[in-house]
């Protein structure tokens, strides 16, 4: 896992960090049945799945402030080669462009 921490021209301090989803919920369309299944359920046990967002099933760049956490998406090429300075406008750039929590190239929350 890519990891790195930086500043802020305020001295504020950030975290980055790569996220890759390993198990990543297959049926993330609608139902592809054509016709319905007359049988029950045939999973054996109950389990939690997460439906991860098609713009996110590729992975992300999770960035967390003091009191911003953005996620990039795609991962941008290069980000742990970026100046401090160059990381901390890529994230204000995407996190103005955030469009609530579901945005195609970034999710901002504000805590």
């Amino acid at each position: 896992m890519s990891y790195r921490r930086f500043s802020d021209m305020n001295g504020g301090a950030w975290e980055a960090w790569e996220v890759h989803p390993t198990a990543v919920e297959r049926r993330v369309n609608a139902d592809r049945r054509t016709q319905p299944r007359d049988d029950p359920d045939r999973r054996r046990n109950r389990e939690f799945r997460l439906v991860i967002p098609r713009e996110l099933a590729d992975g992300w760049l999770a960035v967390q402030g003091t009191a911003t956490k953005v996620r990039l998406a795609p991962i941008p090429d290069g980000w742990m080669h970026l100046s401090d300075q160059e990381l901390v406008q890529l994230v204000a750039r995407m996190a103005t462009t955030a469009d609530g929590d579901t945005a195609t190239e970034s999710t901002q929350r504000t805590s």
